[in-house]
């Protein structure tokens, strides 16, 4: 998985080094705790909004609104415990950073995003599909559509992409490589979303962790993970809502929505891979 430059005459700490500093700048002490806090404070918070407003007769777009703000909480946990891990915390630190060639990057996140929803494919062939719940079922009105798709398919991607592939898995790879840090990433992952996902479902988000850290790997640049991301829960919230032209709209709402949020932030360029 290892893309950087070295040379044959490059003593082995060094070398080492060079591996881990495409994608990590600091030591992560912090990091998985960091990361389960921000998140179960912020859904602590939007559980709370949620009763509050009703419970399970709250409407979609409160739990929107909630969910939102769950995810700044997560966010704002993880940014603090980042900036205790380096001197200058900047867009770059967290792999917000242009990719080094778009095309390239383009193909990349296609073939990840193909081979995790095959294994998906493949998984739910094993365990069934998902049964429908009746919160799918509500026809919503554009404005609660536009803030559940606000919710899952903008704040959501950006979120947790940067607690998880910017931070965690970064962490994780100075500790023992990206290899292991992809796997451990993707588990953990897997177990921040255990209380909206069936237990065999897991497996299947374990496999979009994973291949999210393979994805920046190989680019250098959170971009097309935030981007792959959006693309995917887009797809979610448009299929749950039943419906049908509005996918593509979904899906180009959300994708552009997150990158025109953080390319103004994306002031460098992704390190030259081999």
């Amino acid at each position: 998985m290892s893309q950087v430059v070295t040379s044959p005459g490059v003593a082995a700490p060094e070398r080492s080094s060079m591996r881990t500093a495409r994608v990590a700048r600091w030591r992560g002490r912090l990091a998985v705790p960091a990361v389960a806090a921000g998140f179960i404070a912020g859904q602590l918070v939007a559980l709370g909004i949620v009763e509050a407003a009703g419970g399970s007769d709250a409407s979609l777009a409160v739990a929107a609104v909630a969910f939102v703000l769950a995810d700044l909480i997560a966010l704002a946990v993880v940014l603090w415990a980042a900036s205790r891990g380096t001197d200058r915390l900047g867009a770059a630190t967290l792999g917000i950073r242009r990719t080094r060639a778009f095309w390239p990057a383009v193909g990349w996140t296609a073939a990840v995003y193909f081979g995790v929803a095959s294994l998906e494919g493949l998984w739910v062939l094993i365990v069934g599909a998902p049964e429908t719940t009746g919160a799918t079922a509500e026809t919503p009105t554009v404005v609660t559509g536009l803030l559940v798709l606000l919710a899952l398919a903008v704040a959501a991607p950006i979120a947790e992409e940067i607690a998880f592939r910017g931070y965690l898995f970064p962490a994780l790879t100075r500790w023992r490589g990206p290899w292991v840090g992809a796997a451990l990433t993707g588990v953990l992952f897997a177990g921040a979303h255990a209380g909206v996902y069936p237990v065999k479902f897991l497996p299947a988000l374990i496999a979009f962790g994973f291949g999210a850290c393979v994805l920046f790997w190989l680019t250098g640049s959170l971009l097309p993970c935030i981007a792959l991301h959006a693309f995917n829960n887009s797809i979610v919230v448009a299929v749950g809502f039943g419906w049908t032209w509005e996918v593509a709209v979904a899906i180009v709402t959300a994708v552009c929505a997150t990158q025109l949020l953080l390319v103004p932030f994306a002031r460098e360029r992704a390190p030259r891979t081999a």
